[in-house]
């Protein structure tokens, strides 16, 4: 289904007239990464944007960085704006250049929530944690919030963990 729906964007991609710009990609010695903004995120300190394989990717001052696997902490930022507001500001600039909602779907939402909840650090597993129960569920954000509940950094952490822990069993 996602490979399907990769298909589709690179094909509009391919056809769209969008403002693509050239920049550096973060950590590749120089390369250049061909990418457009979509969305300005928390309080308009970066850029979500497409790449043209078809990649979300985040602007910086040093370059861009596109998603990659198992490179998400780059991303932790994304949790500091509430889920709505992400997922509206997306939308909204996806259909900026005539492009399909539905490509949101591409964007890692829940790796980057297991990033956060991974991260041994209050501030990230704590907005990790408030964007749990806006992501896909999945067996490991399960696992990861049944660790965190027992083992998180600070009590309000373990306790917050609890309390969505029994919301999914719940649903």
């Amino acid at each position: 289904m996602m490979d399907e729906l990769k298909k589709k964007l690179l094909m509009e991609l391919g056809k769209l007239d969008a403002p693509w710009g050239k920049y550096i990609e973060h950590n590749s010695e120089g390369a250049n990464l061909s990418w457009f903004p979509v969305a300005k995120l928390c309080g308009g300190r970066f850029n979500l944007g497409l790449t043209s394989q078809g990649l979300w990717a985040r602007s910086t001052e040093s370059g861009v960085q596109a998603v990659g696997h198992n490179e998400y902490v780059f991303f932790l930022p994304v949790l500091e704006d509430l889920p709505e507001v992400v997922r509206c500001k997306m939308i909204e600039g996806l259909k900026v250049y005539g492009l399909s909602e539905v490509f949101i779907d591409l964007f890692p939402f829940e790796n980057i929530v297991l990033e956060g909840l991974k991260s041994q650090s209050e501030y990230w597993s704590g907005l990790a944690l408030k964007w749990a129960l806006f992501v896909q569920r999945s067996n490991d954000l399960e696992a990861e919030l049944e660790v965190l509940s027992k083992a998180g950094e600070t009590q309000q952490i373990r306790h917050s963990a609890r309390k969505i822990v029994k919301q999914l069993k719940a649903l």
